[in-house]
């Protein structure tokens, strides 16, 4: 059995916890404020310390890896030393603001004492919590503090087509034991999550059972997650990659983002010489200056090697970096349009599943496409160029559908269109459905119709006194055509969770 067979006590004990921080109806902390991602913004450049099992797998293998596989024995974890005073100490002397660690990552083995499994530090020869003794140490510096968590996981079995309501358990086990044992923790970065199609997707582990269990935690936590999706369907702040490229986004995209890049040959440390060649100042300094202008923080990699050391030659380039760059002036004011743009507490439909019935090809990313779950995200611009709608193919009556996964009294649907779109407003349906998909209302509406607020707003209120149901859809009605949605909210009585 991948997850440890005496941990199920511990999981319900942790599971326990996780209930009384959320409250008995699961509802928790539904803000994004504004001052944290300005906070964020204003840090500019952080630190990412790739330091797991793969470190050690390059040194025991002759091969170069890039991840580990799950398989690694325990006993390879086997730091001589572990310096995160220097790795602080080289994120003062850099300008960084903040690291990000690798507490787990793809193979599955954790920089923590975690009581979910034995694959962890407290099973290796060297029984260091690394987790613990980072965070420590980068709070007492007052430098920003980011945990890195992988949702693929080899060694517990958690992957495209095997998730469990266990394995569900086991990650949301997992995050609790990390915000609740090391005090406050900035950013939570998810990875290994829905961008190939080898890796657990939303369908298997929907993003609102992981959001809730960080925002029940610690609501100012920021989620940061390797989507590639400009949008805020799965993170707080979207993940702009730049490993070995500019801004990716829109040109216009201002909105807070973070992007990792590689200070040297690869993620991880290796004897290898070329793994170890420093990029150069100028190309890091190029980096820095892309991602800054567009309130992108730049999170750089630096890898420590077995002896829980930074080498010395990229030391020296950090700090050539460092002596070379002048930090942009903080920003006093959020941008008007960062992070929600309504009260989503009052949206039946916030983060609920959604579905549509073709999704569009990738807008910006190869790995992200305009999937349903952007019309929930909190957002309700409609530049579909920015990834901010969820886009159909051009098809026969092509429709968008949201779970409230509770039936609900529904009072009012609002539905903000795509609004980049050339194609005609076409006829539009919405209908409630119960559990069962039994239509329990349903009204068609055109161009003229008085709900139409403006070209790409709709305003519908349901019949006198509500309509009891779970699920709601918008149809486009044409014999081709495509659909774009950029938000829905829908407004009434929330029912129990079930």
């Amino acid at each position: 059995m991948p997850i440890h067979a005496s941990a199920s006590c511990r999981l319900l004990a942790t599971c326990c916890l996780l209930l009384a921080a959320t409250g008995s109806n699961g509802i928790s902390a539904q803000e994004l404020s504004k001052d944290s991602l300005l906070n964020f913004v204003n840090t500019r450049y952080q630190a990412y310390f790739h330091y797991n099992m793969c470190t050690f797998k390059n040194v025991n293998e002759a091969e170069h890896s890039g991840r580990s596989r799950g398989n690694e024995p325990v006993e390879w974890f086997n730091p001589t030393g572990l310096a995160v005073d220097q790795w602080a100490q080289v994120c003062i002397d850099s300008k960084m603001t903040g690291g990000w660690l690798t507490s787990k990552h793809h193979g599955g083995f954790c920089l923590w004492d975690s009581k979910l499994t034995d694959y962890d530090v407290a099973s290796a020869p060297v029984k260091k919590d690394v987790v613990g003794e980072f965070v420590k140490e980068f709070r007492k510096r007052g430098l920003k503090v980011g945990i890195y968590y992988s949702i693929l996981d080899y060694h517990h079995g958690i992957d495209n087509g095997t998730v469990s309501q266990e394995k569900i358990d086991f990650i949301k086990g997992q995050l609790t034991e990390l915000l609740t044992n090391y005090g406050p923790i900035d950013y939570m970065n998810f990875d290994g999550w829905s961008t190939w199609p080898t890796l657990p997707d939303f369908d298997d582990i929907q993003y609102k059972q992981l959001y809730d269990t960080v925002k029940a935690l610690q609501p100012d936590c920021l989620i940061v997650s390797h989507t590639y999706e400009s949008n805020l369907a799965h993170a707080d702040v979207p993940f702009a990659d730049a490993a070995g490229r500019s801004y990716p986004y829109h040109k216009d995209y201002l909105r807070p983002s973070a992007a990792s890049d590689t200070s040297q040959g690869d993620w991880w440390w290796d004897d290898i010489p070329k793994f170890r060649k420093p990029k150069s100042k100028a190309y890091i300094l190029k980096q820095l200056q892309s991602y800054n202008s567009h309130n992108s923080v730049y999170v750089l990699n630096i890898s420590p090697g077995p002896n829980g050391r930074l080498d010395d030659n990229i030391v020296a380039r950090l700090k050539e970096v460092a002596d070379a760059w002048d930090k942009p002036a903080d920003l006093t004011e959020a941008g008007d349009d960062w992070g929600f743009q309504y009260d989503v507490s009052e949206n039946l439909a916030f983060h609920r599943p959604s579905i549509q019935s073709s999704t569009q090809g990738s807008v910006i990313d190869m790995r992200a496409r305009p999937r349903a779950e952007i019309a929930v995200d909190g957002v309700t611009e409609g530049i579909g160029a920015m990834e901010q709608a969820a886009m159909t193919q051009e098809e026969m009556s092509p429709w968008w559908e949201v779970d409230l996964q509770r039936d609900c009294r529904i009072d009012q649907v609002q539905v903000y269109f795509q609004t980049d779109s050339s194609s005609e407003r076409t006829p539009i349906s919405i209908s409630i459905a119960d559990d069962q998909g039994h239509v329990k209302w349903i009204e068609r509406l055109d161009a003229k119709s008085s709900e139409f607020q403006n070209p790409n707003q709709l305003v519908v209120p349901t019949s006198s006194g509500g309509v009891v149901g779970r699920k709601v859809r918008i149809k486009a009605i044409s014999k081709k055509a495509s659909l774009g949605v950029a938000e829905v909210i829908v407004s009434g009585e929330s029912g129990q969770e079930k």
